[in-house]
């Protein structure tokens, strides 16, 4: 997931599926000039696993490293992190912003209009946990308001598994200004393997009178 989240930002920042589409059309666009990953701040909300993950992918491609998680505070070597009180700093100071955070009852609809107005016009927003954290509406007409924002959206608001069809209520796919997967991020050989080892080490951990990890509280889980 955290390749995943690298391969959508620098998509995005290097424009590969608007000139593919270009030159599909016969327009050789050379002189539009791309950007660079290096230098950028990479913020990320849900700074668990994943987001340990894709901030050590991004750190090692020279991006600056903010995140938001329960505490506030972190082991790992990044550059800022705050707790969910300084969600608005994050949302400005990020030039990439990758989700990764579970859905509860405080996440849903975290992202809203307010929220997308405050970052930047040409910021990237990747989606990797699930739709229903940002608001369908707001995104699409964010998006359609300001075209040098980019949705790279992995997760979606109906999808298959979860709701037995896939659908949007808006056309996300009629955008230049979005990159789609269809919720694939984690699909890859030995992906289950590792989620079943953790799951054990958790319940092993429990059994020898230690904490399970990386719990969500119970006011926080969706019932």
């Amino acid at each position: 997931m955290a390749e995943h989240a690298v391969m959508m930002a620098l998509a995005a920042m290097k424009r590969l599926l608007i000139e593919h589409a270009k030159l599909a059309s016969g327009t050789f666009d050379q002189f539009r000039p791309n950007r660079m990953l290096a230098g950028s701040v990479c913020g990320i909300l849900g700074f668990g696993g994943i987001g340990i993950a894709t901030a050590r992918l991004m750190r090692a491609l020279g991006a600056g490293v903010h995140a938001i998680n329960r505490r506030g505070a972190t082991e790992e070597p990044i550059d800022w992190i705050g707790a969910a009180s300084a969600m608005d700093r994050l949302l400005a100071d990020s030039d990439i912003l990758v989700l990764s955070l579970p859905l509860t009852p405080a996440t849903r609809g975290l992202l809203g209009r307010r929220e997308l107005a405050l970052m930047k016009n040409d910021a990237i927003l990747i989606n990797l946990a699930r739709g229903e954290i940002i608001d369908e509406a707001a995104l699409f007409a964010h998006l359609q308001a300001t075209p040098q924002f980019t949705a790279c959206i992995d997760a979606w608001w109906v999808e298959p598994v979860r709701h037995g069809q896939f659908r949007m209520d808006h056309n996300f796919m009629s955008l230049p200004n979005v990159i789609a997967s269809p919720h694939n991020s984690a699909s890859v050989a030995g992906g289950r393997d590792v989620a079943f080892r953790r799951a054990v080490e958790n319940v092993r951990r429990v059994l020898m009178g230690g904490q399970a990890r990386h719990l969500v509280p119970p006011a926080d889980r969706v019932m």
